[in-house]
This record gives C-alpha cells, sequence and structure tokens, in this order.
C-alpha cells in the first residue's frame, strides 16, 4: 500500500515474479501508478484481473453502482483430481472434509521400507502443500483438516494419504465455492454451509 498522489486514496499492489495485481478506490492514483511502471520496462496492461496465482476472479457490476467479486480455484481442484486420477463426475459427494469415525491422529503408522516412504513422504507432501496453498487462499473451511494433515508430513502411512484424498474428494464438490467481496456495506454477517443436493 502507498500513496502516490497527495489527498487521494492509495494504492494496494501484489506482485509475484512478473505478475501484478493492483488496485485503488482512485482513478488517478491508478493512472499515475500505470505512467510509473511504464517508465521501468515494457509492460502488458490487461485491464481487470480474471486469474492470479491459479485464483479466477468473477466480477460482478451491479445497477445500484456496487462491486462484487468471487474469488475461486475450480481449475486447481480440478488439477489435483487429475493428478490423483479421480474423474469428478465419479466422486461420491462429501459434506465434509472429514472422514467420519477416523481420527487423523489414531491413523496407524505402517511399517515399509526406507524407499517406499521416500515415495509416500514426497506424494503426500506434495497434496498437503497443495491444500494448504486452496486453504490459506480460497477454501477456509478445510483449514482445520489440513492442519491435522501437516502434523503427519515426516512419518505418513497410506491412512494418511487416504485421508487427503477424502478431502479432495470434498473438494470437487466444492470448487465453485470460494471467498467473496462486496463493495457494498453490510451490517449482517452471514456464512453458508454446504449440504448435498
Amino acid at each position: 500500500m502507498g500513496t502516490l498522489i497527495e489527498g487521494e486514496a492509495p494504492i494496494y499492489v501484489g506482485i509475484y515474479v512478473d505478475d501484478i495485481i493492483y488496485f485503488s478506490s482512485s482513478a488517478a492514483t491508478e493512472r499515475k501508478f500505470e505512467n510509473l511502471l511504464s517508465t521501468i520496462g515494457n509492460v502488458d496492461f490487461l485491464g481487470q484481473v480474471t486469474h492470479f496465482l491459479g485464483i479466477e476472479f468473477t466480477w460482478y457490476h451491479h445497477p445500484d453502482g456496487n462491486v462484487s467479486v468471487n474469488l475461486t480455484q475450480q481449475s486447481f481442484v480440478e488439477m489435483l483430481l487429475d493428478n490423483l486420477e479421480l474423474n469428478s463426475d465419479t466422486v461420491s459427494s462429501f459434506t465434509t472434509p472429514y472422514r467420519p469415525g477416523l481420527s487423523i491422529d489414531s491413523i496407524p503408522i505402517s511399517s515399509i521400507s526406507t524407499s517406499e516412504q521416500d515415495k509416500l513422504r514426497l506424494k503426500y507432501q506434495s497434496i498437503v502443500g497443495s491444500l494448504n496453498w486452496l486453504a490459506h487462499t480460497t477454501q477456509p473451511d478445510i483449514s482445520t483438516v489440513v492442519s491435522l494433515l501437516a502434523q503427519h508430513q515426516n512419518h505418513p502411512s497410506q491412512g494418511h494419504i487416504d485421508a487427503a484424498v477424502y478431502v479432495i474428494k470434498y473438494l470437487s464438490h466444492t470448487k465453485q465455492l470460494g471467498i467473496y467481496f462486496s463493495s457494498a456495506k453490510c451490517q449482517q454477517l452471514e456464512t453458508f454451509l454446504h449440504f448435498p443436493t
């Protein structure tokens, strides 16, 4: 965040390598930022953001002048399903990311060879890392289960992999859900629960 023009609204900037996302409630501030950025090098301004770091932005311009945006990661979830060779059309519908009746902390540790354990650990860490990215960006509903799964990254068993895959199966039916922001002032706190249709 920074102020480019005295008396105008600040600009907020997010940078990842050579991808930049920015916004300000002041059009003059945004123009000033774009002019300054153009002096550094060759910059392509692509307009209103639709994708950034795998996050999809769906914008709504309401008749009353308010703007809202929905942030989802449907493509990322579909990539996880493909990597695990799971078809989202045939995956069972789960209403929670937790497997009922089996606590993650009570999953027994399997006794396997060192080379097999190394392969299992790499696969598990990859899945948990992907789930962690989703939990921190657009799917906070899986934060608790991801935290529990992450505690077993040093010595996971096949049971831990199964628990992580269960979370991905849950995501296959909630991938269209995400984080919603609106410029409309709302005095009422709302929450939503996912139920099977």
